[in-house]
């Protein structure tokens, strides 16, 4: 999703109710595209279907690689696609572009692989191992157990499923105080555009999965 935006058949985005009892951001992805509305799959929380109402506006909030996508539209009926229910949008009346510091980001503790490179991305230290803060498709928040300066360049294997194996280019841009030591916010520089988008997508599976717990 790079440059303009297009909604697009089976992309997963959140959906998010402003206002009302069921105010909200809910996993959900696009069924289906006609001349004049937007099928989408229901919201469920803890199994059970959110129950929205008609005529309500609502935000799809899609992210890319540039920045992420809000549109307004409101729900105006709902449909069943085989045994799975829909709710039918409007087209968007409003789109909103999001740069890219307000990626979705979630508080996670991930493990990740990491080591030190030099400006010509070549490596200065071993792997080491530590765990993630919060996650986002830009970046990542992570502990860190040795001094480092802005603007080290680091290679990351998130090792969330999928994407173990997965080499990440990466630069430190900001390095905190925490309560068990050091911390670094890092940006990701050198990432194809599919696994970023694989990392948005476990970001809302695995928010998606807390909802249903209790925990969000």
């Amino acid at each position: 999703m790079s440059g303009e935006h297009k909604i697009e058949v089976n992309q997963k985005f959140e959906l998010i109710v402003e206002e009302g009892p069921y105010k909200g951001n809910y996993l959900s992805r696009v069924a289906d595209i006609t001349a004049d509305a937007i099928k989408v799959t229901v919201p469920f929380v803890h199994g059970e279907i959110i129950p929205l109402r008609l005529n309500l506006d609502v935000l799809m909030y899609f992210t890319g690689v540039q920045a992420a996508y809000s549109y307004r539209v409101k729900i105006i009926g709902r449909e069943e696609e085989g045994e799975v229910p829909l709710l039918v949008l409007s087209r968007p009346e409003e789109k909103y572009r999001i740069q890219r510091r307000e990626f979705f980001r979630l508080e996670v503790r991930e493990k990740v692989l990491y080591r030190l490179l030099d400006d010509s991305l070549e490596p200065i230290s071993d792997f080491k191992e530590t765990h993630t803060i919060d996650i986002s498709g830009g970046g990542v928040k992570m502990f860190i157990n040795e001094p480092v300066l802005k603007a080290t360049y680091l290679e990351l294997f998130l090792q969330i499923p999928g994407l173990e194996s997965t080499a990440i280019i990466s630069q430190i841009v900001n390095i905190f105080d925490v309560e068990a030591g050091l911390a670094v916010g890092i940006k990701f520089i050198e990432i194809d555009e599919f696994i970023q988008e694989e990392i948005i997508s476990w970001l809302f599976d695995y928010q998606r999965k807390l909802r249903q717990k209790g925990l969000l």
